[in-house]
């Protein structure tokens, strides 16, 4: 029989789950090893981007300027314009750097480098100008002078002076030093380039590259300035826009790569380079700078073009050498630009540079001379000065086969392809004319028959973008 004085054990007292309660806190404390490592991770990488996130914020503040000429933020879809700037202030170079980099002194602050750059959100597609530091124009709020100079007024005065004279919005602006260029370049660890022809040695800037450096060549920050600052090129300060250009596009894809943003000492070398020389106006953030360079590493011909503004070469303006500006040529660029179109497509002439197309001109009239003055006056028509790659190249002038032609004739042989195009931009040369298939002569593209009709030209506006290479076709010396 059971007791029924003997009383049922509590069912909370603890020895009953004693062995289940310790074995509960056992396994409380025996956490795996990688849950602490995940743990210590998590720290780490959370004090490090809050230290960074800092670092950016604070030399953000520093470095934005209130620009008021700069157009609100528009939609993130749209297209837009950025002004790239490199100033030629010496601030940060001592006597000496100044005197080994080629860099003397000067009064004030210009604009050594001026970038207008379109881009369109949609497809990535990217349209730079480049303006050459020389060029004769209209400066705001005062008269006319070298664009350069335009900077001696502030960041504002020169998006100010850009405006007018492109008729075009400018959304963001970048500027930095002639200090903070070299110093970007040591902070990225050198920049290679190729180079693929040697480089005589520059007394102005020392730099020098000799046959056997050819090819592949690493630039340090003091080599990096001496190299885009060098003018001694055939073509002078047009060599030097375009050494800027290919330049700029080696160290925007170091700036912009994998190994440049996941490395802590490298950024924070970039850090300090931009908190001493870098001016953005106050609606773009340093990390909008870094898309917008991100944008502009893929210099890919089918999406990028790139220019130069559109001048007549070197002139002479009270006893000074400036760049005179082809004002028509730059309504028809800036014109594109401000319709989201390709310069080269809308200047209304196929994309074949003048000076590649050999033509023969002959007389088919019986009007003594007839042909001698054509040839002078398609010359004249075809040349867009040194930005335009013209004039045409004329072979020979001489009597047509016959003197009976009423009206001026073109022709072109069917049996080279790209003849067509040439006669084409020659029939835009010379309003009125015809177009005919035909033979040619040996050595001729195109023939010119001139009339009994009075010849008449005018001048065709080619917009040429500078030649970039393909991405997977470097030249053969860097293969």
């Amino acid at each position: 029989m059971k007791n029924p004085f003997k009383r049922n054990p509590d069912p909370f007292a603890a020895s009953r789950y004693d062995g289940l309660v310790r074995s509960v806190r056992v396994r409380e404390r025996k956490h795996p090893w990688w849950q602490w490592a995940l743990l210590a991770t998590l720290v780490v990488i959370v004090g490090v981007a809050g230290y960074v996130s800092y670092r950016v914020l604070s030399v953000q503040e520093k470095v934005r300027e209130d620009i008021a000429e700069i157009d609100e933020p528009r939609d993130e879809l749209e297209p837009f314009n950025a002004l790239l700037v490199g100033s030629d202030s010496r601030g940060d170079l001592t006597e000496e750097e100044q005197l080994e980099l080629g860099a003397a002194a000067v009064e004030g602050e210009r604009a050594d480098t001026i970038i207008l750059a379109h881009i369109d959100p949609s497809d990535e597609s990217v349209t730079m100008v480049q303006f050459p530091r020389d060029l004769y124009v209209p400066i705001a709020g005062r008269g006319e002078d070298k664009i350069n100079s335009a900077l001696m007024g502030g960041p504002n005065n020169l998006v100010k002076t850009i405006k007018q004279l492109t008729d075009l919005q400018i959304h963001q602006y970048v500027q930095v030093n002639i200090a903070g260029f070299r110093d970007v370049v040591d902070a990225l660890g050198g920049v290679t380039l190729c180079i693929s022809e040697p480089i005589p040695f520059d007394p102005s800037t020392g730099i020098e590259i000799t046959p056997a450096e050819v090819g592949l060549v690493n630039f340090d920050g003091d080599k990096a300035l001496r190299f885009v600052r060098s003018r001694r090129f055939p073509s002078g300060d047009f060599a030097r826009i375009q050494n800027q250009q290919k330049f700029v596009a080696a160290a925007v894809n170091k700036l912009t790569s994998t190994s440049t943003l996941t490395s802590p000492s490298r950024v924070n070398k970039l850090l300090d380079v931009a908190g001493e020389n870098l001016t953005i106006d106050d609606n773009t953030s340093l990390l909008g700078v870094r898309k917008l360079l991100g944008r502009l590493r893929s210099f890919d011909p089918s999406r990028y073009e790139a220019y130069v503004a559109p001048h007549l070469g070197i002139g002479n303006v009270n006893g000074a050498s400036v760049v005179l500006p082809n004002e028509d040529a730059m309504d028809v660029l800036f014109g594109a630009i401000a319709d989201n179109e390709s310069p080269a497509e809308a200047d209304g002439v196929p994309g074949v540079e003048p000076s590649a197309i050999h033509v023969g001109v002959y007389n088919g009239s019986f009007v003594e001379g007839a042909a001698e003055r054509a040839a002078d006056a398609l010359r004249q028509a075809t040349d867009s000065g040194p930005a335009g790659g013209g004039p045409v190249v004329i072979e020979e002038t001489a009597n047509a086969a016959r003197s009976n032609f009423k009206s001026t004739v073109i022709v072109y042989d069917p049996k080279k392809p790209e003849t067509e195009a040439m006669a084409e931009l020659i029939s835009a040369a010379v309003p009125g004319a015809e177009i005919e298939q035909g033979r040619t002569k040996q050595g001729v593209d195109v023939a010119v028959i001139v009339g009994e009709k009075k010849f008449r030209t005018e001048k065709i506006i080619q917009l040429v973008p500078l030649q970039l290479p393909k991405p997977s076709a470097p030249p053969v010396a860097c293969r």
